[in-house]
């Protein structure tokens, strides 16, 4: 399906529920010009955007009350315009809890706003325990993963609903890395577990993403020589301890003397980056293999994959590919790729295939390493979705306030009464929230229309074209 353009007012139709999800603050900060963006984009984008920080509210690992932070980027036009939103969600962070996308200067910020330049209100969560929130960051959790996304697009919705800010009922998401098991996540979240938030996934990538926690990526700690990055794998290990509770101590998981060094990652008294390099200069220096920095008992558990021990049965929960959808999903990966195996994206094709899934598409980005599939892959996420993107716009409406409609509240097959010059026989559309056209002709002689009766409840736009050229646009409830 081809992208369509529709002409609508960018009123916003969603009414506000009665989720506990909120923003609770938001900062304004850049505003980019595509002309000046695109000199230096591999992509070309068509909006100008303004990026907000936004806070709101969410839980953290343990399901209790929390504040996160994440980026707001709307796409800007001279019309009134319906926009589809979009998640981005980001790779790891490997330096401290700034390094995330609601901060200024963040590079891979700049990723969340050509999606946002394309045509699309993105919102971009920091995660749990990164930027404003509170404690530790729970690494490739999917539940808080899930939960983070899930919660910013329910708050998001209200403050754009509190802006008349326009907005239709697609959503698509992506992320790369990380974000790439975020995205699996909060999809299978969305799609299994049907709330009345009336969220509906349009269309997923799943870019270069570790899926498989509990057997491809435990096998990374198995293979020949040194993992690419030792420190992600450990934080891993790291993580689902500080969730799940797995052991009494660190000790009973990792040996000197690469146990000073965890704990004090643990403790938050280094960053991802440095932990990183300083483990991996220890295991060189000592000729071990990655493995070595486990007790014997943790490596042969792992070994074996026995479900019922508890750490195995941690990385199974974050397992995020066992499931199906009929979303049209592109699981893309380079085959180059040294810090996240691309077996990951075969067994999350062949899994969800069996599954039922019937609009997976797996694709290879070639020869690229982890940090050269990136540009690809979001070049090849804006093409994968234009095919079912819609924006609905409808330029500047007349304000003739002398045009007046009754009853309204009105029930669906009734009749609806407009007083105001020159509207005799002149055509009228209504819309639904999504811009989809439920009705349309003309205006009786009598200044009267009709409703369908089979026309959804909720609130609708009624547009009526004079006969100069220009629409008057009334908002009409139906009962």
């Amino acid at each position: 399906m081809k992208t369509r353009i529709y002409h609508l007012l960018a009123f916003v139709l969603f009414s506000t529920t009665a989720f506990g999800q909120v923003v609770v603050a938001v900062e304004a900060q850049d505003m980019l010009e595509a002309a000046a963006l695109n000199p230096f984009l591999p992509i070309r984008v068509e909006y100008d955007v303004q990026n907000y920080k936004v806070v709101y509210t969410t839980v953290d690992a343990f399901g209790q009350p929390d504040t996160a932070s994440g980026l707001l980027t709307l796409p800007l036009t001279t019309e009134n315009s319906f926009f589809p939103l979009a998640v981005y969600n980001h790779g790891t962070v490997g330096g401290n809890r700034e390094g995330v996308l609601s901060r200024m200067g963040v590079q891979e910020r700049t990723l969340a706003v050509v999606i946002g330049a394309t045509g699309y209100i993105t919102v971009s969560p920091d995660y749990i325990g990164l930027g404003d929130s509170d404690g530790r960051h729970p690494y490739v959790h999917a539940k808080t993963e899930a939960s983070a996304g899930r919660d910013m697009l329910i708050a998001v919705r209200k403050w754009l609903t509190e802006q008349n800010i326009g907005y239709t009922d697609q959503l698509f998401i992506t992320g790369y890395s990380q974000g790439g098991h975020a995205t699996a996540a909060l999809h299978r979240d969305i799609e299994t577990n049907r709330t009345d938030d009336g969220l509906d996934v349009t269309s997923a990538t799943y870019l270069s993403g570790p899926y498989s926690i509990s057997d491809i990526m435990v096998s990374t700690i198995f293979q020949e020589g040194n993992a690419t990055l030792p420190g992600y794998i450990a934080y891993t290990y790291i993580s689902y301890d500080y969730v799940y509770g797995l052991f009494d101590s660190l000790a009973q998981a990792f040996v000197d003397p690469y146990l000073p060094l965890i704990q004090a990652f643990a403790d938050q008294e280094t960053t991802l980056g440095e932990f990183n390099l300083e483990l991996d200069a220890l295991l060189q220096s000592r000729g071990d293999r990655f493995n070595a920095i486990f007790q014997d008992s943790i490596r042969e558990i792992l070994r074996v994959g026995d479900p019922s021990e508890p750490i195995n049965a941690a990385l199974l929960d974050n397992d995020t590919y066992d499931w199906a959808t009929n979303d049209p999903t592109l699981i893309y990966y380079c085959t180059l790729d040294e810090q996240v195996p691309f077996a990951n994206a075969f067994r999350a094709d062949s899994v969800m295939r069996a599954n039922g899934s019937a609009a997976i598409t797996l694709e290879s980005g070639g020869p690229l390493t982890h940090n050269g599939c990136v540009i690809p892959a979001l070049s090849r996420t804006l093409e994968f979705w234009a095919e079912f993107a819609e924006v609905v716009s409808l330029g500047e409406p007349v304000a003739r306030t002398d045009l007046r409609l009754f009853p309204n509240p009105v029930s669906a097959g009734a009749e609806l009464r407009l007083t105001g010059e020159g509207l005799n026989n002149a055509l009228f559309a209504i819309y639904d929230v999504a811009g989809r056209t439920v009705a349309q002709g003309n205006i009786s002689t009598q200044g009267t229309l009709r409703l369908p009766n089979r026309i959804g409840s909720g609130l609708h736009l009624l547009r009526i074209g004079l006969d100069d050229g220009t629409s008057v646009i009334r908002r009409v409830l139906v009962r």
